[in-house]
């Protein structure tokens, strides 16, 4: 249920602002409004929703300082994962990062968005696991709903596809080069892409965002 209703938030497929609807919900999962119920509190804790006092529970506006707490957490402890994987690194990580870029590739060619992005995901969750560290990306995930809808939204805009295809793709040959601060570096220059990709939804929709705002990488660092 949490998953599924972070996943149609980080989609764009519940806006901004839209109301949730519980009824609506348990009908269409076929649920009760218990497990629903636990998913709004997770998903409340996470900013990507918001219960309101005088009632009723809407979708969330993108928070530009929440944006850049997902950020900070990818900036601290994803760059030192990569880090660590790249330090650890073995070979038979190789094949599955390799399949990883296949599929990828092949979603970009189709740009398809839902496939691209999980695979994204898929991909920065291997980073962990080759770390030695597969826990944190619990961690990061929880961090970084507010960045993922802005990810997310980029991909179809311009060239983000192919973009972050290159980047994953340099990233993985530093990491298996055993590079670390080569891969640190490739991982900094990927995760800074955030700061154009908040401009571009300020400027295209700033209904959507909450205090829309230009912001730049001096802002955390």
């Amino acid at each position: 249920m949490y998953e599924l209703i972070r996943e149609a938030i980080i989609a764009m497929k519940l806006l901004p602002g839209a109301a949730i609807s519980e009824k609506e919900i348990c009908e269409a999962l076929g649920t009760s409004r218990t497990p629903l119920r636990e998913a709004i509190i997770q998903l409340a804790s996470e900013s990507l929703v918001v219960v309101r006092p005088s009632g009723g529970t809407f979708v969330n506006l993108i928070v530009v300082h929440e944006v850049l707490d997902g950020q900070v957490t990818r900036d601290t402890l994803e760059k030192r994962l990569v880090q660590l994987a790249a330090r650890r690194f073995t070979p038979a990580a190789t094949s599955q990062f390799e399949i990883s870029l296949f599929q990828q590739k092949m979603a970009a060619e189709k740009r398809d968005i839902d496939e691209f992005f999980a695979l994204d995901n898929s991909f920065h969750r291997l980073i962990c696991e080759s770390s030695g560290f597969p826990s944190a990306w619990r961690t990061i995930h929880s961090a970084t709903g507010q960045l993922d809808r802005i990810r997310r939204y980029a991909l179809p805009k311009g060239d983000h596809f192919l973009d972050s295809l290159k980047e994953h793709t340099e990233i993985f040959h530093h990491l298996r080069n055993r590079d670390e601060d080569a891969a640190v570096a490739a991982f900094q220059a990927h995760i800074d892409s955030l700061f154009h990709e908040v401009d571009l939804i300020s400027q295209l929709d700033p209904d959507m965002v909450s205090a829309a705002t230009h912001i730049s990488i001096t802002d955390i660092r």
